[in-house]
């Protein structure tokens, strides 16, 4: 089974939502990052879910993972994800993570 931490960047990778140059931020770069967003969610520590960041030159983006208590099928995690960018753009949704297959889909 793989990681809460493969699984998100897996997410990243099969949505296509964020450009595949972008570079996954870390917490430590997160700290002392520009747009106080990102210093908030990912450089403080603050758990409420989990998420993930990357950056791409001055734009960037956060995801935000938080899985569900009910199944979406036998074999297969649910999972909620809310996805913000630098241009105040937003989206979200349901998806389920298949646990024999290591791949996502959507609900």
């Amino acid at each position: 089974m793989d990681s809460i931490d493969l699984r998100m960047q897996s997410f990243v990778g099969w949505h296509g939502e964020i450009p595949q140059e972008a570079r996954r931020l870390e917490d430590h770069e997160a700290r002392s990052h520009a747009a106080p967003w990102l210093r908030h969610h990912l450089g403080r520590g603050i758990v409420h879910s989990y998420v993930i960041g990357y950056q791409l030159g001055e734009r960037w983006w956060t995801l935000f993972f938080e899985r569900a208590f009910s199944a979406a099928t036998e074999g297969a995690e649910r999972w909620w994800v809310e996805a913000y960018d630098c241009n105040g753009r937003s989206w979200s949704g349901n998806y389920y993570y298949l646990l024999t297959e290591n791949r996502w889909g959507s609900v």
